[in-house]
């Protein structure tokens, strides 16, 4: 393989993965988000149970303190699950959205071929 053939390839992969990064950027973008802020979830939940388990034998008050604390942080839960749904509803739809532009380029191209092909 001669320096231009290798450099050829290294353009077509270098495209390649542009395009791929172009295409998927938000879905990865909000990954990595939705993954930050789902560790701190982890964190923060771990200190209140960790608070709640200390706080057995205080007052009433703190108790209540406590379990609105957790019913908190397991509506936050549910909202970070529904994050990751979301997430993966858009990936899916971008996907099915190229599959379609490459169906639909193909076939107008079967088309105009064939109208050629009569002339």
């Amino acid at each position: 393989m001669n320096f231009q053939d290798f450099m050829n390839s290294v353009k077509k992969l270098d495209k390649r993965s542009s395009q791929w990064f172009v295409r998927h950027f938000y879905v990865i973008f909000f990954e990595i988000i939705l993954v930050v802020v789902f560790f701190l979830f982890f964190v923060v939940t771990i200190n209140t149970l960790n608070t709640a388990a200390d706080a057995r034998y205080r007052t009433g008050v703190e108790q209540l303190l406590i379990n609105q604390s957790i019913i908190g942080l397991l509506v936050l839960f549910l909202l970070l699950l529904n994050s990751f749904w979301i997430l993966f509803m858009f990936s899916g739809i971008l996907r099915q959205s190229n599959i379609l532009k490459n169906i639909d380029f193909n076939l107008s191209r079967r088309g105009a071929d064939r109208r050629n092909d009569d002339n």
